[in-house]
């Protein structure tokens, strides 16, 4: 453990791996990292009405048929329906406000998948993790590197789908290669340290993670598990 964080100083220090790092908490570290991988499965374009609402949505097909053709309402329907199955949000038609119109409400789990918003320029999608396989690690560099200083090549692969997106129009947009074909990525590690009053939930101190800073402020970590696209 650092210093800084034995003798309370810091909250948190990030730590170069040391040089001969046992390679089975490498693999786990990186395994851990592949399976929680956000996967993303974007909104369709929809015509919405009533106002920037964060979990109320209330899209006019009506008017989405008229303007945009039936085949492209009947394609957003279908989406949205998945995502209804998914339970990530419940629907109800509204025929006193049209012939042809759908209220969607995010329910608890959708609040949690859900990134962006149709109301900004960040386009909205339910993004669960890949849940994909580590098949191995390749290689291992260490050096100097802008998120860490042990960097790891690695295969990965999906056996299945993850378990939250069954339907054929969200498995379309995940944009992987077919299940069972392995797949190259590569990520930077560090050594963790925090502070007992620090520690994230369900955190173990001292873990080999992926750590970047912008302007002194961790914003995340670098993996990459399509680097080639």
């Amino acid at each position: 453990m650092p210093r800084e964080i034995r003798a309370g100083l810091a909250d948190m220090v990030v730590q170069a791996v040391e040089a001969e790092p046992p390679e089975a908490e490498v693999a786990e570290a990186v395994a851990a990292l592949v399976r929680a991988a956000p996967a993303c499965a974007p909104w369709p374009a929809l015509w919405i009405e009533g106002g920037e609402r964060r979990s109320y949505f209330l899209v006019r097909y009506d008017l989405m048929t008229r303007d945009w053709g039936e085949e492209v309402a009947a394609e957003a329907r279908a989406r949205m329906e998945e995502f209804v199955a998914m339970g990530a949000l419940t629907s109800r038609a509204r025929p006193e406000i049209g012939a042809d119109v759908v209220e969607y409400v995010l329910t608890e789990y959708g609040r949690e998948m859900l990134h962006g918003s149709p109301y900004t320029s960040q386009r909205p999608a339910f993004c669960g993790p890949s849940e994909r396989r580590l098949v191995e690690i390749t290689r291992m560099e260490r050096g100097r590197f802008p998120c860490g200083s042990l960097r790891v090549h690695f295969r990965h692969v999906a056996d299945v789908w993850p378990s939250w997106a069954q339907g054929e129009h969200t498995r379309t947009r995940l944009a992987w290669p077919p299940l069972g074909m392995d797949s190259e990525g590569l990520v930077t590690l560090s050594r963790q340290w925090f502070a007992a009053r620090a520690l994230p939930p369900r955190a173990s101190n001292g873990a080999l993670r992926s750590v970047c800073f912008e302007d002194g402020r961790v914003i995340g970590g670098d993996l990459q598990l399509f680097p080639a696209q």
